[in-house]
């Protein structure tokens, strides 16, 4: 008669067991991630280069948006005020831009900048590229803010807060902010 009670519990908690597991929903159950992205306790983690609830932003977008075009107002170490246009268009790789113009310099557009985003920051690595000086390097990075204050449209208005540093061919260094001398560059759309 023991036995037969102790197997009974037994049974019934094994049993109950099943019944709870069973109920626990998996939170991915109902989540689609777009763009390869996976979902993990009820969340999309996106893979480099997307972000979004689901994963379905290019992060690159909201800098190349409505043809990339950005108005610039900078004020470098050696360089005086200036105003000029330059633009952002995809790069090779999703989370890259292609940067044209940098320091209303147009040869620029022969070897353009390659910045890597990764959210809300474009990171310009040092590489060397084509100047009115034969070559020139640059580095820096940048933070950009929506400035639509309701929001409608994903990054449609926007600034660019660049920090970068520009050394010509024979040695002269143009700084914009970097990393904490002259002005940084404000690109706005």
């Amino acid at each position: 008669m023991k036995n037969i009670i102790l197997t009974s519990l037994a049974v019934f908690a094994l049993f109950s067991a099943a019944l709870l597991t069973g109920c626990n929903d998996d939170p991915c159950k109902i989540i689609s991630c777009a763009n390869s992205g996976t979902c993990v306790d009820g969340t999309c983690k996106c893979p480099l280069g997307y972000e979004g609830i689901h994963c379905e932003t290019v992060m690159r977008d909201k800098f190349i948006k409505d043809g990339g075009i950005w108005n610039v107002n900078e004020d470098g170490t050696l360089s005086p005020i200036t105003q000029y246009a330059a633009s952002m268009e995809a790069g090779d790789k999703v989370n890259q831009v292609k940067i044209y113009n940098v320091q209303n310099n147009i040869p620029f557009n022969k070897t353009p900048v390659i910045g890597t985003v990764k959210n809300d920051t474009i990171t310009i690595p040092l590489q060397t590229i084509t100047s009115v000086d034969g070559t020139a390097k640059i580095e820096g990075w940048g933070f950009i803010k929506g400035t639509n204050p309701l929001d409608q449209h994903y990054y449609q208005h926007a600034t660019v807060k660049f920090y970068y540093v520009i050394t010509n061919s024979i040695g002269q260094v143009n700084k914009y902010g970097y990393p904490d001398e002259g002005v940084p560059s404000i690109w706005s759309k």
